[in-house]
C-alpha cells in the first residue's frame, strides 16, 4: 500500500502541503479532502498521477474513519479550529494514524494539551499526536527547542515576529484580532499572567534592511515551552505588521470596537470583527498597505536566555523569508512533520508538542526553502 498522506482541509495551507508532498517522494499516495469534494477534486488534478480526492467533512465522525482507514498520516489544516478538533484527533488515534495540524488558537491548543484522556489513548495505541505545527505556533517551537539543545540550563525565551500584511483572509484578520486585541498571556516569575493586549512594547534592532521595529506584547502561541522545560521563568511574545501604519490602524480598530465579537442585529446579524475582517481581507483596501514600499522579506527574532558552558548567556536566532510565501512556510513545517512521523523520527507516542521534536529536519527544510538564518551569542548577560 505504500504511505498515503490525508490532507483535509483545501484553502492555502492545505494546497501548499499537498503540493510539497507530492513532489518529494517520501509518500507513494496523497489524499485531497474538504467538505467541498469538487474544491478537492480541482486540487487533486494539479498534483499528478500520485494524487487522489475525497469529500471528507471533518465533523462526521464516520466520514473521518472511513478518510482515515488506510493512510499513514492525517494532516488537519480546516482552521479556525475550534473544540471540536478534540473529537478529530481522537478519531485519528482510534484509527491508529498519527495526526498533526497548524491549530494556532491558544485556547483550544491549551484544551488539546491539557487533554488527559487524548494523551493517554494516543500512548495505549502507540500514536504520536502533534498539534500546532504552522509558524506560530510550530516553526518558533522548534527553533525554541534547538536554541535549549545548544545550551546547559534555559532559562527565557522571547519571540519578536514580524507580521505579513500581504497574508490577509478573512479567517487570518479574525485571529489577528483575537491575538492583538485580546488579553495578552504570558509566562513571568514562573506563572502564566494576562495583560491587555498591544499595552506594552519593544524597539527591536533587527539587521539592514530592517532597522528598529517597535513590536507590541500579544498572546502567546508557543504555549507549551514552560511545561517542557521546566527550569523556564519567562516566555513571552511580540509582534508587528511590517508597516508600521498597519499596526496604527489594529490598534484603532480595537480601540474603537471593530474587532469586537459581539453580535449586532443588523440584517442577519453580524459581529464589527467579521465585517473589518471582510473589508481588510478585500482587493478595494490595497491601497491602504502600500504593498510595493515594503521589504521583500520578514524578520523575525527568537531569544533564548540561561546558562552555557558555566556563563550566563543569550543565544538570538534571527531568520527571514520572503514575505509573499507565509502559507508556504507554514505548510513546509507541517510537511516536515509529516516526513518525521512516517519514518518513526519522534520521540514517543502521545500528545508531543512541536519543541519534543528534532529539530534538524524542520531546520533543514526552511533552509532548502529559503530561510535565513543567523545566530548570534551574547555572554555574561543580565539574568532575571
Amino acid at each position: 500500500m505504500g504511505r498515503i498522506a490525508l490532507i483535509v482541509g483545501c484553502g492555502l495551507i492545505g494546497s501548499a502541503t499537498a503540493r510539497i508532498l507530492a513532489g518529494d517522494g517520501v509518500f507513494d499516495s496523497i489524499i485531497v479532502a474538504d467538505k467541498d469534494g469538487g474544491r478537492a477534486r480541482t486540487l487533486a488534478k494539479t498534483l499528478g498521477d500520485r494524487a487522489k480526492a475525497a469529500n471528507v467533512d471533518i465533523t462526521s465522525q464516520s466520514g473521518l474513519e472511513s478518510a482515515l482507514s488506510e493512510v499513514s498520516v492525517f494532516l488537519n489544516t480546516t482552521g479556525p479550529f475550534d473544540r471540536r478538533v478534540a473529537d478529530a484527533i481522537e478519531t485519528s488515534i482510534r484509527s491508529g494514524v498519527p495526526y498533526a495540524d497548524v491549530n494556532d488558537e491558544v485556547e483550544v491548543l491549551r484544551e488539546v494539551f491539557a487533554n488527559e484522556h487524548l494523551d493517554s489513548l494516543a500512548r495505549e495505541r502507540g500514536v504520536t499526536v502533534v498539534p500546532g505545527l504552522g509558524v506560530s505556533p510550530g516553526q518558533t517551537n522548534i527553533i525554541a527547542g534547538y536554541l535549549s539543545s545548544q545550551m546547559d540550563q534555559v532559562e527565557e525565551f522571547r519571540f519578536l515576529l514580524v507580521n505579513d500584511i500581504r497574508y490577509r483572509s478573512e479567517a487570518v484578520w479574525r485571529h489577528r484580532f483575537r491575538l492583538f486585541g485580546g488579553q495578552a498571556a504570558l509566562y513571568d516569575d514562573g506563572a502564566w499572567i494576562q495583560v491587555p493586549g498591544m499595552s506594552e512594547f519593544e524597539d527591536v534592532e533587527f539587521p539592514d534592511p530592517w532597522g528598529t521595529i517597535r513590536c507590541y506584547t500579544v498572546g502567546l502561541e508557543p504555549i507549551t515551552l514552560p511545561e517542557s522545560f521546566k527550569d523556564v521563568k519567562h516566555v513571552s511574545m511580540k509582534r508587528e505588521f511590517l508597516h508600521p501604519l498597519t499596526g496604527e490602524m489594529m490598534r484603532d480598530f480595537i480601540r474603537y470596537g471593530l474587532t469586537s465579537e459581539d453580535r449586532l442585529e443588523i440584517g442577519g446579524g453580524v459581529t464589527p470583527a467579521e465585517l473589518s475582517a471582510s473589508l481588510l481581507s478585500n482587493p478595494v483596501t490595497d491601497h491602504l498597505f502600500e504593498f510595493d514600499s515594503l521589504p521583500p522579506e520578514l524578520p523575525r527574532q527568537v531569544r533564548a536566555k540561561g546558562i552555557k558552558d558555566g556563563r550566563p548567556v543569550e543565544l538570538i536566532v534571527t531568520y527571514s523569508y520572503p514575505s509573499n510565501m507565509i502559507q508556504d512556510a507554514t505548510a513546509s513545517c507541517l510537511a516536515a512533520g509529516a516526513r518525521s512521523l512516517v519514518s518513526g523520527q519522534v520521540p514517543e507516542p502521545g500528545i508531543l508538542a512541536p519543541e519534543r521534536l528534532d529539530p534538524a529536519p524542520f531546520l533543514n527544510d526552511m533552509r532548502s526553502g529559503g530561510v535565513v538564518f543567523t545566530l548570534d551569542e551574547k555572554y555574561d548577560v543580565g539574568r532575571r
